[in-house]
């Protein structure tokens, strides 16, 4: 008996690093940022600077749908790569990419900022909208970066996170709720206030929203 134990153990030592090698050979083909987190990890500074300089292009477009104001922009940046490098450890590669989880990371820097009642100034264009439902996303879907920065700029700021966070990032309504303090039936009706602002304040017509003739409009 003790001897079958012995060669069961003896297999467990060879077959761990194994496995554990084929796993981090499947997790580098499939992120390009895996190598440098385990660098960060051994306290490689060049690690550090490789992955600061890929991730910064996308977090920075992803704060630059909360906050306007290019100084505001600086200082989110700064306080999400902070999280980022401070939490690096709690990284599970096994439950998504490291991308994705440090544009998470800099868009609740983004949201507590503006929660905090920072002014806001000059937006930056928004790509790659898309939003579901009835007649006002099939409107948005069609728009372009440009025209949907202008047109969407007197939407009310807290329909306005609401719908980006749901319609870009992807955030379920009980994730804004808990990211905004709010219930997640309040997300809702300010997604549905958000559409129905723009449905009836908007036309498309090739390709660009359009004011309607009328003016009378309820502002929120």
């Amino acid at each position: 008996m003790w001897i079958a134990l012995e060669i069961d153990d003896t297999l467990d030592g060879i077959q761990d690093p194994v496995a554990k090698e084929l796993m981090e050979e499947e997790i580098n083909s499939t992120d390009p940022y895996w190598t440098f987190v385990q660098g960060c990890l051994e306290g490689d500074s060049m690690a550090q600077r490789g992955l600061f300089d890929r991730l910064l292009p996308y977090l920075k477009s992803a704060v630059r749908r909360y906050i306007w104001d290019d100084t505001d922009v600086q200082d989110v940046l700064q306080e999400a790569f902070i999280r980022i490098f401070r939490n690096l450890h709690q990284f599970d590669p096994k439950k998504g990419q490291v991308q994705t989880w440090a544009t998470r990371i800099a868009v609740n820097a983004a949201i507590t900022f503006g929660m905090r009642g920072m002014r806001q100034s000059n937006h930056e264009a928004i790509s790659n909208f898309n939003a579901s439902g009835q007649r006002e996303p099939e409107v948005l879907a069609q728009l372009n970066a440009e025209d949907l920065l202008q047109r969407l700029r007197a939407l009310p700021r807290e329909q306005y996170e609401v719908l980006i966070l749901h319609s870009v990032e992807g955030y379920s309504h009980d994730e804004i709720a808990a990211l905004l303090h709010v219930s997640s039936m309040t997300s809702r009706k300010r997604l549905s206030r958000a559409k129905q602002w723009i449905a009836s304040r908007f036309d498309l017509e090739g390709g660009e929203l359009i004011p309607k003739k009328t003016n009378d409009h309820e502002t929120d």
